[in-house]
């Protein structure tokens, strides 16, 4: 009989809590978090758990206060850095730095120099109109000599004063280098010399050139041909 119940106890009735079985033991099973932390809490008295508790209080806002001042440094760091509108732009006046490295403005300084020569200006020109053609020079005439830019400069100024038109249409219709880059120390120079004070490459009143090994043109042929000055041959215009 003994036998046979304890064939009933292992045929699905459990034990009761706490009881045992035959000689098998019942394996523990693992407490709670929170029932292991309650006891912890028992083991300590008030004093040590306040202790703790403001401890771990004073950690979390310096931890955070390191946190904060590292996100303000990073935001310092990567924030966008902003530009000028296009508006705000148009509406500076355009400067050069001369060579004593402060910033000018060129037509207000030729005016003074021209006054105190006693001379008058061959050709008025705005800054932004002395800038395009420094720039223009640059882009046509950059690998040539100081002559050659002084010729080009002059081939653009006889063309305004015999078409009665500014820079900036004469670029345009005569298809000058559409290139903006930056002018050179030298092409500012040659604008200066041309426009301001009328020095010329010739007497002879050039309007045209080109660059025979860059391009073949009949057209510049069929004019009158002055000079050549480094790779560009220039030209006046043929009289009918």
């Amino acid at each position: 009989m003994e036998y046979t119940g304890y064939k009933e106890k292992r045929s699905g009735h459990p034990s009761e809590p706490g009881s045992r079985t035959g000689n098998r033991k019942t394996t523990r099973k693992p407490k709670p978090i929170l029932y292991q932390l309650r006891r912890f809490c028992k083991r300590l008295n008030w004093k040590g758990i306040g202790g703790l508790a403001v401890t771990t209080v004073v950690i979390v806002f310096a931890v955070r206060g390191v946190v904060g001042m590292f996100s303000e440094h990073t935001q310092t760091k990567t924030a966008p850095i902003t530009t000028s509108s296009p508006a705000a732009e148009e509406s500076q006046p355009y400067v050069f730095y001369y060579k004593d490295g402060q910033a000018v403005s060129w037509e207000d300084v030729t005016d003074a120099w021209a006054a105190e020569a006693g001379i008058q200006k061959r050709y008025a020109l705005t800054d932004a109109e002395r800038l395009e053609i420094a720039q223009v020079l640059t882009a046509e005439a950059g690998g040539e000599p100081f002559a050659g830019k002084i010729a080009v400069a002059q081939c653009i100024l006889q063309t305004c004063e015999d078409e009665g038109i500014r820079p900036d249409e004469v670029l345009r219709v005569y298809a000058y280098s559409k290139r903006r880059p930056e002018p050179t120390q030298e092409a500012l120079e040659a604008v200066q010399d041309v426009f301001d004070f009328g020095i010329v490459a010739t007497t002879e009143p050039i309007k045209y050139f080109y660059a025979p090994a860059l391009t073949d043109s009949e057209w510049h042929e069929s004019q009158i041909y002055v000079m050549t000055i480094n790779g560009h041959r220039f030209f006046k215009e043929a009289t009918e």
